[in-house]
């Protein structure tokens, strides 16, 4: 289903659907292949608690069947994803030209929602391992690619990664400078590195306050967090480092398996 179909009937989007699932599928039996018969309200609460390998299994399950016809697994999936979409509509720069021409929220919903339904219809079933993010991500990719004026979906090198994370006036002497939209883009990163486990939530706390410190905060910071993890600067720095090398080299095989960030 394509975003621009989702987006001309709009109004009440999400209401609508959230009223559907309540009314036609919170209690409804299914049976779903490599899951077994489940309750569709129970079975996304399961989904929830579950833990990363679990629920790696149980949403790409879903996705063999969705892609496969079944609509009661599409519609599990889509509902499981709604609260990203939302977030998607609230804090997605590329969704500001919806309200500049004179839409309202409801509009940058619908089209986070669009969006969210072509990604679960056009995941790529080889890649079984961190699924919601990976959803997530490429729901991301579609509302850029279809909403930003001129924008195309390009590969992302080592220059835009180590310019995006890289330390402020380190070995390298970049100094990026942190604007509205930067911010943004950093935060989409690192979000998506906790939603697939590439970083732990500790290790990007240590990149965020390490590498965004206030240029006249900055040393006394990692003073700080030197002093916090009981090691020296230079240990500091190197494993900072690591954690920037690690969020590289993922972003580069999320480009290999999809094609685009």
């Amino acid at each position: 289903m394509s975003t621009t179909s989702l987006t001309s009937r709009a109004p009440g989007l999400l209401t609508a659907l959230r009223d559907e699932w309540d009314r036609s599928y919170t209690q409804l039996p299914h049976h779903i292949p490599g899951i077994g018969d489940v309750v569709c309200g129970e079975l996304t609460a399961q989904i929830r608690a579950a833990g990363e390998d679990e629920r790696d299994r149980l949403l790409h399950a879903l996705l063999v069947a969705a892609h496969d016809g079944d609509h009661v697994a599409e519609r599990i999936l889509l509902h499981h994803m709604l609260p990203k979409a939302v977030h998607y509509a609230r804090t997605c720069r590329a969704l500001r030209s919806i309200s500049s021409t004179g839409h309202d929220s409801v509009d940058a919903v619908a089209t986070a929602i669009g969006a969210m339904w072509q990604s679960i219809s056009t995941y790529r079933l080889t890649n079984a391992h961190h699924v919601q993010g990976n959803l997530g991500l490429n729901a991301l990719n579609i509302i850029n690619g279809s909403l930003d004026a001129g924008s195309q979906d390009l590969p992302v090198d080592d220059d835009y990664l180590t310019q995006a994370v890289h330390d402020n006036g380190g070995s390298h002497g970049i100094e990026p400078e942190w604007g509205e939209d930067s911010l943004h883009d950093l935060v989409t990163l690192l979000s998506w590195a906790i939603d697939t486990d590439t970083l732990s939530p500790d290790q990007v706390r240590l990149l965020a306050r390490h590498d965004l410190a206030e240029r006249d905060e900055r040393e006394a910071i990692r003073d700080t967090l030197a002093d916090e993890l009981g090691i020296a600067r230079g240990s500091l720095t190197r494993r900072v480092h690591r954690i920037r090398l690690k969020l590289v080299e993922a972003v580069q095989a999320h480009v290999r398996t999809h094609g685009a960030w």
